[in-house]
């Protein structure tokens, strides 16, 4: 079962595929290498037969008909095998010389080229035989067979067979091999992911420090599973904020409602006041409830299909505007200095509505902490690479314990108790930022709070 479950893995797939394409290539290299040998071979022979031509071609030339006669007979006591041909004749047809009884009857074949048996008593090559007509009239015949070609050709295929043989067992190996070890690795996520399943959310893909395709894979699911448990920190924790922060509103509402219910008529205007009093209860909770699901979305990540190349310089410059009216009425000023070439608008692709959301969420907080008559200044300017917008009140500050903790949900501080507000306005400024692969964090203003929103610009 385990190896038929091998089988059916991509990894033993992927090893079948290319050991495949692997014998498919080799199998032509092979044919194409002996081909060529072949052929390379054929044409050295060829001109070793016209080379024994001219020889005795120019004998005849020094000697005439009785030196190539001479000729012929050393060649054949030197090499008495059979392995070349002889054979001259006079201009009536009557032999003279040569291992040959006879010239060829059949029409010369592959431009003027005769393929005979070999004379050899083993019978394992074709001699190739060229005739040609002397000055008188004679005619003479050479030949030589192809029993070296074909002895090389049998050794070269027996050779690449061999190694051929050896390229697809080493190939099968080396493909096992790679497909155990990415298995194994497989296996480690994949026991891993199923205890986490188990309920176990503890667990991470071990790292080996390879930093491999698969060290690479083990550590993004780490991050996504390091950040899954933050997400469901965050929901725990908005679920017992939500348990805090809403129970009173609603115990209020059910024992005012409990006291009507059981109390004497009571007049129209305190009938009024009373409904006036819950229907504020209500639009608290749901303002609550609002705020929580559009911050669930921005965590999410499903908005940034809809994100566009937009300017921070106008929307910086008109939420300033917005607040500068609201801040007015406290005799608090609001400056805004930016650090941008004229010609830069510090571009990014995000969503419009979101980040000028954001940045009103930090303005709105430094008006609502800050003092009567104090200032608050705006800086959007290029840091190390990244657009940043900071936002620095003369409020009393937030200690340095508690700045990571105001970024979450329903969280007031004591200082802002008595102050207007959810707890959510910062917790939706950090989502948004990293809706746009951005952060948002808080520093100690000296004195007041600097709060920093950080974004990447547009690529």
């Amino acid at each position: 079962m385990r190896r038929l479950s091998w089988l059916r893995s991509l990894s033993a797939r992927v090893v079948l595929l290319n050991t495949g394409i692997t014998i498919g290539l080799s199998g032509l290299m092979i044919l194409v290498l002996c081909w060529l040998a072949e052929g390379f071979m054929q044409e050295h022979l060829d001109d070793t037969v016209l080379d024994e031509i001219r020889i005795l071609e120019a004998e005849f030339g020094v000697d005439g008909r009785r030196g190539v006669q001479m000729l012929i007979s050393r060649r054949l006591t030197e090499n008495p095998d059979g392995r070349q041909a002889y054979l001259l004749v006079n201009e009536d047809g009557q032999w003279l010389a040569g291992n040959l009884p006879a010239m060829p009857k059949q029409a010369a074949s592959r431009a003027g080229w005769y393929e005979l048996p070999t004379l050899h008593r083993a019978a394992d090559a074709t001699l190739r035989l060229r005739i040609v007509r002397l000055i008188d009239g004679s005619r003479l015949a050479v030949g030589f067979d192809n029993h070296e070609i074909i002895a090389f050709v049998n050794a070269l295929q027996r050779a690449t067979s061999l190694g051929f043989a050896v390229t697809v067992l080493l190939g099968l190996l080396a493909g096992a091999l790679s497909s155990r070890m990415t298995l194994g690795n497989l296996d480690i996520i994949n026991h891993t992911a199923v205890r986490i399943i188990d309920g176990d959310l503890g667990q991470r893909v071990p790292l080996r420090g390879s930093h491999d395709e698969f060290d690479r894979l083990s550590a993004t699911l780490n991050e996504m599973l390091d950040r899954i448990g933050e997400l469901m920190a965050s929901v725990k924790h908005a679920t017992d904020s939500i348990a805090h922060d809403l129970r009173s509103p609603l115990a209020r509402m059910r024992n005012r409602i409990e006291m009507a219910r059981l109390a004497a008529p009571i007049d129209p205007a305190a009938q009024q006041d009373l409904l006036d009093e819950l229907c504020s209860e209500v639009d608290r909770v749901l303002t609550v409830f609002a705020s929580l699901l559009r911050l669930a979305t921005i965590e999410s990540g499903v908005l940034r299909s809809g994100f566009q190349r937009i300017d921070l310089r106008p929307l910086v410059d008109d939420a300033v505007s917005l607040y500068e009216a609201l801040a007015s009425e406290r005799d608090i000023s609001v400056s805004l200095s930016i650090g941008l070439p004229a010609t830069d608008g510090g571009a990014v692709d995000g969503d419009r509505d979101l980040l000028f959301q954001a940045v009103c969420n930090l303005l709105d907080n430094a008006v609502k902490f800050s003092p009567d008559g104090a200032a608050i200044a705006v800086t959007l300017e290029q840091v190390q690479g990244q657009l940043q917008i900071a936002v620095r009140d003369q409020g009393p500050g937030v200690p340095a314990e508690q700045r990571e903790r105001v970024f979450d949900r329903l969280v007031r501080l004591d200082t802002s108790r008595n102050s207007p507000g959810y707890g959510l306005g910062l917790s939706l400024v950090r989502g948004i930022a990293r809706l746009h692969r951005g952060d948002a964090r808080l520093f100690d203003g000296a004195p007041g709070t600097l709060a920093v929103l950080t974004l990447p610009p547009a690529a």
